[in-house]
């Protein structure tokens, strides 16, 4: 089992950090990713994605739409090198290039094609989620 920290965002909301990999893996950049189980797709900033190296333009890209708070919006699903969040490490992992409102302090969602790999607890009072990876799912991990 692994055990990460959180932080609460102004709306108290569970804000955690995430490490994404360049496409070629010759940088990374640490960003802070809302968990949100009514999420199904992990999403992350298009402009983050796009200055790690990944193209958002390649017309080869599944393109979803998909429900928000704000509405429907269309996205492209893009494979991340390398994802590090809340002590594990996917590889490959699709997310979704999407923006989110200013006023959320973060750079994406932590969704549930993420966490659906887990057995999770969290603890509010201190502030640590508890993870236990689920053997049967698809991802490739490294815990």
């Amino acid at each position: 089992m692994s055990q990460t920290r959180f932080e609460l965002s102004p709306d108290r909301l569970i804000m955690v950090q995430a490490t994404i990999h360049a496409l070629d893996y010759s940088k990374h950049v640490t960003v802070d990713l809302i968990l949100d189980t009514g999420a199904s797709f992990t999403t992350i900033n298009p402009d983050i994605l796009s200055d790690l190296g990944y193209d958002l333009s390649d017309p080869n890209l599944r393109r979803i739409d998909f429900i928000t708070a704000s509405g429907i919006t269309k996205a492209e699903i893009i494979a991340v090198s390398r994802l590090w969040v809340i002590g594990h490490t996917f590889e490959q992992m699709e997310v979704a290039a999407s923006y989110l409102p200013v006023e959320t302090y973060a750079h994406g969602l932590l969704g549930a094609n993420f966490l659906s790999c887990f057995d999770i607890g969290i603890s509010y009072s201190k502030r640590i989620i508890n993870t236990e990876p689920i053997p049967s799912t698809i991802f490739s991990f490294t815990p």
